[in-house]
């Protein structure tokens, strides 16, 4: 099953693009009404990204994924689930090209304005029930500025042909010059739409059959009444029938829908019948393979480890190993060969380094390292469960690599070095299981039956002596 949470890896590269020019007044907008909704980590991925755009320009550089791992001090899949509450809130919109080797192009959105943002009926709604009434309306004082009206005031602005007389130069321009080159655009101001309505998830046509034409006019439900219509009933959770009674109460006079009291003639509807409570906003975004898997694993020891390794980062194995301490150059160095040379993915990364660690007495030995990461890179491992499969399936061939490495040269059965060494918990559980008559010594030393033959002897000939005595 594919998992949605691996679509993207730290390999994969990306470039920035921004969609109109964006301002201070737009990241004091984001700051203030956009984190609330969506937490604290997609907003630091949005200003990071927006870093990444240079002033005056509107596309940055490709870079991979990994430098933004190290920048935000994240995992890949805290990347991907700040990238797609940032989606959901129409901050950003995300393409990709490529197959294996991906490239993926993210176009920040700007934030709509306050006035915008306090019209919306989700947004509105989703901010109070988050921060109180007693801070949205600091909030939204804190957008608020003097503004007089000009009732009293007649206009005499001169119109351009007031002003100005034209000399038919545009006729003896070229067109090449009036247009930017190819791959380029002139500076522009974006706009944000709002939040994207789905209009299929609401029939229409059952509304419209419970609406008299008499009672409102077909005209009445244009694009706009349309769209507020859908995110009334998403916010609120109401039905098509529902919401014939919404918007009968909404007609005015003149036979047109007033969005403002379709507003509050919904969100009556939801406290009289519903809850008093506003409704809030929650993630329905679930990891796919998440139910499978624990439902998998909980019946394995090793379940838990294996959620830790898919998880977690590789620098963040490598502290947790080392009680906090941060890893070496050398050490980022590696683990940065292992995910772009070879090519790994994160999880099997962390197999792996957990594998070397517990088996060379916590110690990253390079070469060892590269050579298990070359055989798998070849034998196409790609998943924390097939990692874990093939270093138990070929534990002897990897300790033998290791003598090697340690030796310099191919280790003999003459010189053979007899050495107990810890085993990762979820190696041993699996030997466990495969042999359950063995005990903890024996899965640990290979020549332990041996040892044991001996010990009994010498018990057999103390008996023995103490016998004739």
């Amino acid at each position: 099953m594919t998992n949605m949470w691996r679509e993207v890896q730290p390999t994969d590269d990306y470039r920035v693009q921004l969609n109109g020019l964006l301002h201070e007044t737009d990241r004091s907008i984001i700051q203030s009404l956009y984190q609330p909704l969506v937490g604290s980590s997609s907003i630091s991925m949005y200003f990071m990204l927006w870093e990444e755009v240079q002033h005056h320009k509107l596309e940055s550089d490709p870079v991979t994924h990994a430098t933004l791992l190290g920048m935000l001090n994240v995992s890949i899949d805290q990347i991907f689930d700040a990238r797609i509450h940032l989606e959901g809130m129409g901050l950003l919109k995300t393409y990709v090209k490529g197959g294996e080797s991906k490239e993926f192009l993210y176009q920040l959105q700007p934030p709509l304005q306050a006035n915008e943002f306090f019209e919306d009926p989700m947004l509105s709604v989703f901010l109070y029930r988050q921060v109180g009434n007693t801070q949205f309306q600091r909030l939204k004082k804190r957008f608020c500025v003097p503004f007089e009206e000009l009732t009293s005031y007649r206009e005499v602005t001169r119109s351009f042909q007031d002003v100005y007389a034209s000399e038919a130069f545009m006729n003896r321009m070229p067109e090449d010059s009036r247009l930017p080159g190819e791959n380029e655009s002139l500076l522009f101001a974006g706009q944000n739409p709002g939040i994207q309505t789905d209009f299929s998830t609401f029939d229409y046509h059952l509304l419209l059959a419970g609406l008299s034409e008499r009672m409102v006019p077909r005209k009445a439900i244009n694009y706009k009444v349309k769209s507020m219509v859908s995110k009334l009933a998403a916010l609120y959770g109401l039905n098509e029938m529902d919401m014939k009674n919404v918007v009968l109460s909404a007609v005015n006079e003149e036979n047109e829908i007033d969005l403002e009291v379709l507003r509050k003639s919904a969100r009556d509807f939801y406290q009289l019948n519903r809850s008093q409570n506003l409704p809030g906003l929650a993630s329905a975004v679930k990891k796919p393979d998440a139910p499978a898997n624990r439902s998998v694993r909980s019946d394995s020891e090793d379940g838990e480890l294996m959620d830790y390794l898919e998880k977690a980062s590789p620098v963040q194995v490598l502290k947790d190993a080392s009680n906090g301490v941060e890893p070496s150059k050398s050490e980022l160095a590696l683990i940065e060969d292992l995910l772009y040379s070879k090519k790994l993915p994160q999880g099997v990364v962390n197999v792996l380094l957990q594998f070397v660690l517990l088996r060379t007495g916590m110690k990253l030995t390079k070469a060892f390292v590269e050579q298990i990461a070359t055989h798998w890179a070849r034998s196409n491992i790609t998943t924390v469960e097939s990692a874990m499969d093939l270093a138990k399936k070929e534990h002897k061939k990897y300790m033998e690599w290791k003598e090697e490495t340690n030796n310099g040269t191919k280790k003999r059965k003459s010189n053979k070095t007899i050495r107990k060494e810890q085993l990762p918990e979820w190696f041993k559980n699996r030997q466990q299981e495969e042999s359950p008559n063995l005990s903890d010594e024996e899965l640990q030393d290979p020549d332990f039956e041996e040892k044991k033959r001996r010990y009994l002897e010498k018990r057999r000939q103390k008996k023995l002596e103490a016998g004739d005595q």
